[in-house]
């Protein structure tokens, strides 16, 4: 019997394109949460120094895409989420 490898979870953000540089990345060993096109993202809690384009005042971010990656590194396989954030007026779907 084949054994299971272990899965190594990871979210990257990147800002207004996936083609732009990821501003963070966190890895977990577990799943994270369903993310949908359109669901507000509350930054608050990362490090923002390097970000670009952060929210002005009465914005919020929006997820305005979304990528999965996963890739098999040998040992364990490697699945990563990239969502894609950009700011808006928090009514701006309404």
């Amino acid at each position: 019997m084949k054994s299971l490898k272990p899965v190594i979870h990871a979210l990257e953000i990147r800002i207004r394109s996936m083609r732009n540089d990821p501003v963070a990345q966190i890895e977990a060993g577990s799943t994270f949460q369903t993310f949908a096109v359109g669901d507000k993202f509350h930054h608050n809690m990362f490090d923002t120094s390097a970000w670009h384009d952060l929210p002005q005042e009465g914005e919020v971010f929006f997820i305005v895409d979304k990528a999965h990656a996963i890739a098999d590194i040998g040992t364990y396989i490697h699945h990563l989420v990239i969502l894609c954030l950009a700011a808006a007026a928090p009514d701006h779907l309404a």
